[in-house]
């Protein structure tokens, strides 16, 4: 009986030590789909869900740089949630069509243009 209630004790203590946050790391470069060239001042919107619960207080915004970089690292407070965390990144810039990914936080984002009016 002693071990049981032990082992629970240290079982409860350890639960009380792990971290209910996390780092998240955001490092994308938007490019121009047809040049290749970055793309400077994209408002990039960053939104979190928990399964289908919007996490307002973990959402994040900025622009890219003058070589197209947002990078970010931020806090994320999963805690022991079982759910699915999905991160829905969204970017708009006039002369673009904007554009959504989800679970893409790092590498190349490319942008299409939008069409001259004929």
């Amino acid at each position: 009986m002693k071990i049981i209630h032990a082992s629970l004790i240290i079982v409860i203590a350890a639960l009380f030590c792990v971290s209910c946050e996390g780092p998240k790391y955001f490092s994308v470069t938007v490019v121009d789909k047809k040049t290749q060239q970055p793309i400077d001042s994209v408002l990039v919107l960053v939104k979190v869900k928990a399964g289908n619960e919007e996490k307002t207080a973990y959402n994040l915004q900025g622009f890219t740089d003058s070589v197209g970089k947002f990078k970010r690292e931020e806090m994320i407070g999963y805690g022991l949630s079982m759910t699915r965390w999905d991160f829905y990144m969204e970017y708009f810039k006039k002369g673009y069509l904007p554009k959504t990914e989800l679970n893409h936080p790092e590498g190349k984002v490319e942008l299409e243009p939008l069409l001259p009016k004929q």
